[in-house]
């Protein structure tokens, strides 16, 4: 957790969420649509629906980049989106980046003055109950009850784990939720209320937890899953960050009755650190061909022809590059935003760590004339254009330039697509490397021994 936005919406909530229902009814515009007859008339219809909720952490609407998105809170589309919400609310309140657009909203996240009006921190908080609803719309119109109405009893098997996929989509949405704001209603397909009543981060977290252990055996098995779909990977995921977190989030170390949360965080990524292995290539993980690597349990799924937007990595690469940085990672020149830079502490902390550790690898070139910089190694991930030291948070070039993310393959290659301004390279949601740091968070905690093997790592 980076930015705890515990208690701004409890008092607000009531009249905020009232004045949102009629934007979180997700029945179709259309009044020609029979939005059950002609939307869910065969599995495909289902897996349709499915793909709207999992294209929902990085396409903003309908049409992709800016236009009709499905949330109004944030006037531009593009900026409305999950991930790339998700990200400013998690980083900038940091000190460790900064963005030097100076937007409405983003200055006061990166100066540690946000607020219920801020816009991010609205627009997050709306796409989460976008998100919500979404997955209830889905779970409404799948039940059982409504496949034997629409005589599909055969299709029960199939649509339990999508069911079992909207769960969990939904769960990670509470957990976000409960990250960020604390508080919040519990809202489920079964739900009529017209005013939605927050309850205690307790009983939220509870609630999370007891879906989990609901959906789990309905999920493929970890590392088994189609590609950019949940698994029980993804799951332990969740719940390991959950139990890591509860202390934080509930003010209980343990406050799921019979579990000691600590021992649940080394018993889930045990399990994950079993059924996954790592990426030998570091920089595949962040390229273009990272459809390939290993060590990544769940990823969002990018095409730079098909899920245009202006979220997830498509956010990452451009909003941290400017158009000198283009042709190395791969965009074109006008996909070069200079938003994102870092502070040098990040610098800092590479400079005691072993060599030859690529993470820390920069290009420093301060000193030369504009007209001599270049980016000389592919594998650079980090680099010094002008000032390491963050004089002016709104000049890009202050700062350390973040290039680990980019549009090429891991060997420098071309990603194979002629659309250069929208990206190739999927955001890794989850990755194996954070489970191996929360199992030795959760040792270090006193959650358990530390075994001979694990001090190799």
């Amino acid at each position: 957790m980076k930015i705890n936005i515990k208690r701004l919406f409890v008092i607000a909530f009531v009249a905020m969420f009232s004045s949102c229902v009629g934007d979180l009814d997700v029945n179709p515009i259309d009044p020609n649509l029979d939005f059950e007859q002609d939307v869910f008339k065969d599995i495909t219809g289902y897996e349709q629906v499915l793909g709207k909720l999992y294209a929902g952490y990085h396409v903003a609407g309908q049409k992709g980049d800016d236009n009709e998105s499905d949330v109004s809170t944030i006037p531009d589309g593009g900026m409305s989106s999950y991930l790339r919400n998700y990200w400013n609310l998690q980083e900038l309140p940091t000190g460790e980046a900064m963005n030097a657009w100076g937007d409405g909203g983003l200055i006061p996240l990166q100066n540690g003055q946000w607020s219920a009006d801020n816009q991010y921190v609205a627009g997050m908080f709306y796409r989460l109950f976008y998100m919500i609803a979404l997955s209830n719309e889905f779970l409404s119109q799948s039940s059982d009850a409504k496949l034997d109405e629409r005589g599909q009893g055969s299709l029960k098997e199939q649509v339990a784990q999508m069911r079992a996929e909207a769960r969990l989509i939904r769960a990670i949405s509470y957990y976000h939720g409960l990250d960020f704001y604390r508080k919040l209603p519990i809202i489920t397909e079964f739900s009529n209320e017209a005013y939605p009543t927050p309850v205690s981060e307790k009983e939220l977290f509870n609630f999370v937890i007891e879906e989990l252990n609901a959906i789990e055996e309905l999920l493929p098995e970890a590392n088994m899953a189609e590609y950019g779909r949940m698994d029980k990977g993804t799951l332990w995921m969740v719940k390991a960050k959950m139990f890591l977190n509860a202390k934080v989030f509930t003010g209980e170390d343990n406050p799921v009755s019979g579990v000691t949360s600590l021992s649940e965080v080394i018993a889930l990524t045990e399990k994950i650190n079993a059924a996954y292995t790592f990426e030998e290539n570091l920089l595949k993980l962040f390229s273009a061909d990272n459809k390939e690597a290993k060590g990544i349990i769940h990823s969002v799924p990018l095409h730079p022809e098909n899920t245009k937007g202006f979220s997830a990595t498509q956010y990452v690469i451009s909003a941290g590059t400017n158009g000198f940085y283009a042709n190395h990672v791969g965009i074109a020149g006008s996909a070069g935003w200079g938003g994102n830079h870092a502070t040098r502490e990040i610098y800092d902390w590479f400079q005691d760590q072993p060599a030859g550790d690529m993470r820390g690898k920069t290009e420093d070139m301060r000193g030369m004339a504009d007209d001599d910089k270049e980016m000389t190694d592919y594998t650079t991930f980090l680099a010094i254009y002008d000032d390491l030291d963050m004089k002016d948070p709104l000049n890009y070039v202050h700062g350390l330039n973040v290039t680990k993310f980019r549009n090429k393959n891991a060997d420098g290659s071309s990603n194979g697509f002629t659309e250069t301004y929208f990206v190739a390279t999927d955001w890794p949601m989850f990755r194996l490397a954070d489970s191996y740091m929360m199992y030795a968070e959760a040792v270090l905690r006193g959650g358990g021994a530390l075994k001979q093997q694990q001090l190799s790592w």
